[in-house]
């Protein structure tokens, strides 16, 4: 039996501008399930990033409900919020954001080191199976300057499943990669998902990566236009 990990009721987003309200998201209805891959493709503007916001509670719906792991996100403290956030939780973006002044083995492990009560030779060992996974543990003490974009992305990728984290959630996460580079990526958010079972959400331009996930969310002026499945692998 499939357990809902996220699920978001009747979800409106309205920002206010000098004076205007703008509505981004105009109720949205949406269940995903442990273990799940999702993209969300759309035009520009279509709310896609908004919605992936209020899933990882990095912002809150002006109204309607988002449950995280059976709790409601928006009857939470913001304190009890950052700590659901940070032991659920792993992003990646677009820009990899990345500090330059520590190694990628360092990178990886700082979520760790920020949240406290791992024991650094625990989080050292967890950081390197990391690299080695995403096929960096050769680039282990470089600095971000000294990597190409695509292992930049990579590192930032092992840094987003140190906590061991239910959902990741990616934004724009090939937005700046070659072809290449991109493909490569595409394929570990496949076999990370396999192997650790993670739920992956993915908000992209990118057709092909679009086209490699199982469940495919169109978004159109900032409603759900399309939910579909469709018969998908990692790329080749």
């Amino acid at each position: 039996m499939t357990t809902s990990l996220v699920e978001v009721r009747g979800a409106r987003k309205v920002y206010e501008h000098e004076g205007r309200s703008l509505e981004v998201l105009k109720g949205i209805d949406l269940t995903i399930e442990a273990g799940e891959m999702v993209s969300i493709v759309g035009l520009s503007g279509a709310g896609k990033s908004t919605l992936l916001h209020l899933i990882g509670t990095l912002d809150l719906p002006s109204e309607g409900t988002v449950k995280l792991d059976g709790r409601d996100v928006t009857a939470m403290s913001s304190s009890a919020l950052a700590a659901l956030r940070n032991r659920t939780i792993g992003f990646v973006f677009q820009f990899h954001h990345l500090l330059p002044e520590f190694t990628a083995l360092e990178n990886v492990m700082m979520p760790g080191m920020i949240h406290g009560g791992i024991a650094r030779a625990q989080l050292k060992e967890t950081a390197t199976r990391l690299l080695r996974e995403v096929g960096l543990e050769h680039r282990a003490t470089h600095r971000p300057g000294e990597l190409s974009g695509g292992e930049q992305q990579r590192v930032a990728l092992a840094r987003a499943l140190v906590l061991e984290p239910k959902l990741l959630l990616a934004d724009e996460p090939t937005g700046n990669l070659d072809s290449a580079n991109s493909t490569a990526v595409h394929t570990l958010f496949h076999e990370l998902n396999r192997k650790h079972g993670t739920t992956m959400v993915l908000v992209t331009h990118n057709h092909e990566l679009a086209r490699s996930i199982p469940r495919v969310i169109t978004m159109r002026d900032g409603r759900i236009e399309r939910d579909e499945r469709q018969d998908a692998g990692a790329p080749a």
